[in-house]
């Protein structure tokens, strides 16, 4: 059985950086449910990517990349439409911003009856990523594989990741967002999206308000470098990270997201992953741990190839 089963773009992220003055430009496989996925199987998970990619070279590359990490590309189709390109502009702090080539782009054109429910019955997670849902048919198709996902019983997580070049308007992704979460089991959000989901400025009580609106579902909340939040039985529990140097922060929560669904179903069949999403200690634990991983993927360049492994978050953990 696949730990994660993740679906939404696999794409080939350019990040533009400048060195003594000068622009330069790499390209490396991304794409944040691509990148969560890669983060767990980098762990020792063993994945599934159900996408879209264009009949084309970026699209073998995808398909080459995310197999050599081990996780399934038997469900990346191909499609007649270019594989979706996205340009991350790099600051000094690390911090980025987006642009993409996406008109319509390979990984919209995922459509439902691309779907197997044999993918959804030999999977413990289904993973989603919101990218997919602002444009048909992968709006379909998410919604597709949440029906499929609710049939087999299996816990649903759920990616924030709001990129407004994608959106005509903020208020639209926050609809589209609120009809996942009501299916999902977690939701990880950012300082940013939590205050685009609730209007409130405080994270630690846009967490409480959504965890108190949606009650079935575990909400997260990613801080940067201050660490990250959990809503537990009505109080909000703060986890910190350790202090790094970020010189890209591109894949950190896809980081902090991929080492969190690895300890969520390390050692774990369906029912223990189910009763982990109850047990505070779990969360408290498997936080500093998705903590560590965001960190040490800041303080590298790229999406995939920034992720740590194993023995990289284990070296910093404490005794």
């Amino acid at each position: 059985m696949y730990d994660v089963m993740g679906i939404g773009e696999v794409l080939i992220d350019f990040s533009v950086v400048s060195s003594a003055g000068v622009p330069q430009m790499f390209g490396s496989a991304g794409g944040a449910p691509a990148n969560v996925l890669a983060a767990v199987a980098k762990l020792g998970g063993r994945c599934r990517m159900v996408s879209a990619v264009g009949a084309d070279a970026f699209g073998d590359f995808l398909r080459d990349a995310l197999s050599t990490l081990g996780i399934e590309v038997d469900s990346v189709i191909s499609v007649e439409a270019r594989t979706t390109l996205a340009f991350v502009h790099i600051a000094g702090d690390g911090e980025r911003s987006f642009s993409f080539e996406r008109n319509p782009g390979a990984d919209t054109r995922l459509r439902p009856e691309d779907l197997s429910p044999a993918w959804f019955a030999d999977a413990k997670v289904v993973h989603v990523g919101s990218l997919a849902l602002s444009h048909e048919p992968a709006r379909s198709a998410v919604h597709r594989a949440l029906e499929l996902a609710g049939d087999h019983g299996r816990v649903v997580t759920f990616d924030m990741n709001y990129r407004p070049a994608l959106w005509s308007r903020p208020v639209e992704a926050v609809g589209q967002a609120f009809d996942v979460i009501a299916r999902a089991h977690v939701v990880k959000s950012s300082e940013e999206e939590l205050l685009l989901l609730t209007g409130n400025r405080q994270p630690d009580e846009a967490l409480l308000q959504l965890a108190k609106a949606f009650p079935g579902t575990r909400f997260l909340g990613t801080l940067g470098r201050d660490g990250s939040l959990v809503a537990i039985d009505g109080l909000c529990h703060h986890v910190p990270s350790i202090p790094v140097e970020a010189v890209d922060t591109t894949a950190a929560g896809d980081a902090f997201f991929g080492a969190l669904l690895y300890q969520l179903t390390r050692d774990a069949d369906l029912p223990d992953v189910k009763h982990r999403l109850d047990d505070s200690l779990f969360w408290r634990s498997a936080l500093r741990f998705a903590n560590i991983a965001g960190a040490i993927a800041a303080t590298r360049r790229g999406a995939i190839d920034s992720l740590p492994s194993l023995s990289d978050i284990l070296e910093h953990m404490p005794a």
